[in-house]
């Protein structure tokens, strides 16, 4: 395997493990508000739970981030696998 398809497969690993941790920020959060704000209605402290959503809403918001950089970073060293130069050499447009 060449450097690129090394460094590409390595990408692919991380995007998984970004989109595991924006579904655990979902899921957390879905967790949160079902099961805190709206079944524990005034048995939980409203503003320490706002808080706490606020976190991990950033926190999603900062995975999301990243995973757009990676997926940047994969499609610009898709460009420099060999099939894909053949590919646009080929293509009619």
């Amino acid at each position: 395997m060449n450097g690129v398809q090394e460094k590409y497969e390595e990408l692919v690993g991380k995007e998984d493990m970004l989109v595991r941790g924006v579904r655990t920020c979902e899921k957390a959060m879905s967790l949160l508000k079902d099961e805190m704000l709206y079944k524990q209605r005034g048995e939980t402290c409203q503003d320490t739970l706002k808080e706490v959503c606020e976190w991990i809403q950033q926190r999603e918001e900062k995975l999301r981030k990243e995973i757009f950089a990676v997926r940047w970073e994969m499609t610009v060293l898709a460009c420099q696998f060999p099939s894909a130069n053949k590919q646009a050499e080929e293509s009619p447009l």
